[in-house]
């Protein structure tokens, strides 16, 4: 991109032969060399390979807090990140451009291929009308005395941090296997 073009030209002031390694999930890795302004592939340090989705559904948390959720989960090899709005949801304000970044900041910190799509925040009732199919969820509902097995392709619930109302664990119990 031109954002990222800028950043090895002008911050880190490449140099003609210096290379660097690029990824996407479609391509995989490659070594890329700068030449005369512009670049070129060389080497294929890594294949792409075909990866399990997985779903975070989550309460939105305050700056700091939703920063270190979404690298986290990225490093742990969440597919899916879904903002979730509850009764308790601390904020309702999401930066969708912000989370996407540290989810790409994270996935090239952690060297990982692929980057976790983000979804645009939904209200908790309207998401689990629309779960995606093929996927078994699993909600954590504090003080709940179930056991489960986790079966994958898996998606988590996790709720806000003062926690579900009675009436969000009723339509979780329908939805999902409680987890907690």
């Amino acid at each position: 991109s031109k954002e990222q073009r800028h950043y090895l030209e002008r911050v880190l002031r490449f140099q003609v032969g210096q290379s660097f390694l690029g990824f996407n999930q479609f391509c995989g890795e490659w070594e890329i060399v700068y030449e005369n302004s512009c670049y070129r592939c060389v080497l294929q340090t890594r294949i792409p390979c075909k990866v399990e989705p997985s779903w975070l559904a989550f309460s939105p948390l305050k700056h700091d807090p939703m920063t270190f959720l979404i690298e986290k989960a990225t490093e742990l090899g969440v597919t899916n990140l879904q903002p979730i709005l509850t009764k308790r949801t601390n904020t309702q304000r999401v930066n969708l451009e912000r989370l996407q970044k540290n989810a790409i900041e994270a996935a090239q910190q952690c060297e990982r291929l692929d980057i976790p799509a983000v979804h645009e925040p939904m209200g908790l009732s309207v998401f689990l009308q629309n779960l995606p199919q093929g996927v078994h969820w699993y909600s954590a509902i504090e003080r709940s005395a179930e056991s489960c097995r986790l079966e994958y392709p898996a998606g988590f619930i996790i709720g806000p941090e003062g926690g579900w109302t009675e009436k969000e664990k009723e339509l979780l119990k329908k939805h999902s296997t409680n987890m907690s």
